[in-house]
């Protein structure tokens, strides 16, 4: 399905919660460069959630045009809907929701888009109770909800912990002429203030896309470090939102390279020091971006070392041609710890074969009790059948042994 393009703002973002002896209550408003009528088409549509919510797979509609049910990527998750009140004059619509989750009850919702003198700007108002949970637990899931579905696609940022941070950079650059398939990439890109040049890391995002909540939560880290930050959007201009089911263009295995390419012409970037990290299925690409074989060759340019978060390995033959760090949980169930820890001991794997004692070294890591995504905070979850957990010391142990390690392979960063 081909994904909208919104210009919401993130200058005008004010979440905000308050109480009443009825119900709890919960706001979120977001400016917008578009004109309120081009925004009502965008976002106006009962059941159009799919064309820009990058966590909706389907929605279906009732023959009456009057009830929603909503379907997650990755899960078995609905949520049904019943709209209440719609005015396309006055651009707002009302819906209640039938089942949003077990710790919310009586949940109602409006939206409303209003014309401002920046273009305008939509509005979420939600009413609830807390069914089991405390008042301060349902307000945070109400305004994360809200948050996120008002994440159209950039550039508001779609990331409920990083709200503060400053807007990347949003940059546009081609793959070199040795590509397979010519293409036009978006990225998020940070970077020091003073002229450098700097050593710079191109961030992969994994199979769910959120490519935006990659650059706020990593880029920011990154860049804060020093280091120059480059954040690919594989699926936007692709039109693709989600690839864990399959579906993968085989080209995007390139886009490291064509990250790499636009880097090397900035004149605040070393080439010489540029690393790739990927994540889950980006940790894969950021390993088969830098193992021996057709991809590593393709680009004269090469990257000084690549960092792999949890990544399926099973995919990867080796050798690395550059010190290369994968860091997983010990409890991961959708890309295993023991098939990083064959491909580090040059073990087969799947009737794999692997070269023992070449390339360069691999440095594994494994951190006890830790499931997919530890680095990522949030509400523990099962997608796709495997258990997404946030885990507070891996995370804070990985972002300390991905800086030592960056320090170590292209030195210190800009202070």
């Amino acid at each position: 399905m081909k994904r909208v393009t919104s210009a919401l703002s993130a200058t005008a973002l004010l979440v905000s919660a308050t109480t009443s002896t009825l119900a709890l209550e919960s706001r979120l408003t977001a400016t917008s460069t578009l004109s309120a009528d081009e925004l009502w088409t965008k976002i106006g549509e009962f059941c159009g959630m799919p064309s820009w919510h990058p966590a909706v797979e389907r929605c279906d509609l009732s023959a009456d045009g009057k009830i929603r049910t909503l379907r997650f990527f990755g899960t078995s998750r609905t949520a049904v809907e019943t709209l209440e009140a719609r005015d396309d004059v006055g651009h707002s619509l009302a819906y209640a929701a039938a089942s949003v989750t077990t710790s919310l009850t009586n949940y109602r919702t409006t939206v409303r888009v209003i014309a401002e003198a920046s273009a305008s700007a939509v509005q979420m108002i939600s009413s609830y109770d807390a069914n089991g949970v405390s008042d301060a637990d349902a307000r945070r899931a109400v305004e994360r909800s809200l948050y996120l579905s008002l994440c159209l696609n950039r550039p508001l940022v779609c990331s409920g912990d990083q709200r503060s941070s400053s807007p990347a950079e949003v940059v546009q650059f081609a793959g070199p002429a040795q590509s397979p398939t010519p293409l036009v990439l978006k990225g998020y890109l940070r970077r020091p203030t003073s002229p450098g040049p700097f050593p710079a890391v191109v961030l992969l995002h994994g199979c769910g896309g959120f490519s935006d909540q990659l650059d706020q939560k990593w880029g920011v880290e990154i860049a804060a470090w020093g280091y120059v930050a480059l954040t690919i959007d594989r699926y936007g201009p692709r039109g693709i939102k989600n690839t864990c089911r399959g579906g993968m263009p085989a080209d995007s295995l390139f886009d490291a390279y064509r990250a790499l390419d636009f880097l090397a012409q900035q004149p605040y970037v070393d080439p010489a020091r540029v690393v790739v990290a990927g994540f889950s299925q980006g940790g894969w690409f950021s390993l088969a971006a830098v193992e021996r074989g057709a991809v590593e060759q393709s680009s004269e340019r090469k990257f000084r070392a690549a960092v792999a978060f949890y990544p399926v390995c099973i995919e990867v033959k080796g050798p690395m041609t550059v010190p290369t760090l994968i860091m997983i949980g010990e409890r991961d169930d959708w890309t295993p710890a023991d098939a990083c820890r064959k491909l580090v001991n040059g073990e087969g794997d799947w009737g794999m074969s692997r070269p023992k004692a070449e390339g360069s070294p691999i440095q594994f890591i494994v951190y006890p009790g830790a499931y997919h995504d530890f680095d990522r905070p949030g509400p523990t979850f099962q997608y796709d059948g495997h258990r997404i957990e946030f885990n507070q010391a891996a995370a804070e142990q990985s972002r300390d042994a991905l800086r030592d390690f960056l320090t170590s392979v292209v030195g210190e960063a800009a202070k």
